[in-house]
């Protein structure tokens, strides 16, 4: 009987300790607190690919990803803090507290979720291959061969891919600007980069380049929100809010209005 009762008071102790640990972990302060008691959402984003994200005409934070961000801005009734900076600087200005959350589709990759939190997808992206017009490839096999040149954005998923793809050739990563010029200049062989800025390239330049892949991109993929690790109140938060504009349509809706129409829109 004794061995017993104390087994029983062991049990007990350990449930307690198991309830009392995740208590703790919920009453810690989220950033989604932080956001507001201060009333502004700091969001990093890189307004360089329409229409994605971009600058218009004015010089105003434009696209797909910043009617979202407005979006939920409104939902948490806070003010909208769009910071414009370069890619590779999104990710130490997260885990340096400088920014809230990230918001450019960073798609969830095994090295990127060592660091980060990632939400459900709220983009879609297939990557496809854009050659010169000329190229003498016929199929994406025909790339993959010593002395090729093929560009992508620097750190990028694309970037991934073209190295896991093309193994035997070279893989050159710029800002993407650059890594377009390359090819439509005919200093690379290819380009990998998300369908909805090849399709506008091509459009713009007809007789320089080509889609080699049309009907069979390289993966079909979803573009994610970032937050740091361990904060997952407000990750769950952006969850929700993701799923219930998606249910209703209204994501879908926004992409066919925003990105869609651009795939054969040129800039003449």
């Amino acid at each position: 009987m004794k061995k017993s009762k104390w087994f029983v008071i062991a049990v007990a102790a350990i449930v307690v300790s198991a309830l009392v640990i995740p208590v703790s972990v919920i009453g810690a302060e989220s950033v989604l607190d932080e956001i507001k008691k201060r009333g502004v959402i700091k969001i990093g984003t890189v307004l360089q690919f329409p229409p994605q994200m971009y600058r218009d005409k004015q010089g105003q934070p434009a696209g797909y990803d910043v009617e979202l961000m407005k979006m939920l801005a409104d939902d948490m009734k806070v003010k909208l803090e769009v910071v414009d900076m370069e890619f590779d600087g999104l990710i130490p200005a997260l885990l340096s507290n400088k920014l809230d959350m990230i918001s450019c589709g960073l798609v969830n990759t095994p090295e990127r979720a060592l660091s980060l939190e990632f939400t459900d997808g709220y983009v879609p992206y297939r990557q496809l291959v854009v050659v010169p017009i000329n190229s003498k490839a016929k199929t994406v096999a025909d790339l993959n061969q010593k002395g090729m040149k093929i560009t992508a954005l620097l750190g990028s998923t694309a970037e991934n891919i073209a190295k896991r793809k093309f193994p035997n050739a070279t893989v050159v990563g710029f800002k993407q600007q650059e890594a377009m010029m390359e090819v439509t200049s005919g200093r690379a062989d290819a380009h990998v980069a998300e369908e909805y800025l090849c399709m506008p390239l091509v459009a713009n330049n007809p007789t320089k380049v080509k889609v080699l892949n049309p009907e069979e991109p390289f993966s079909a993929e979803w573009g994610t929100y970032a937050v740091r690790p361990g904060d997952y109140r407000f990750l769950q938060y952006l969850n929700n809010w993701i799923r219930y504009y998606r249910v209703r349509g209204i994501l879908d809706a926004m992409y066919a209005d925003i990105i869609l129409p651009t795939f054969f829109e040129t800039s003449k």
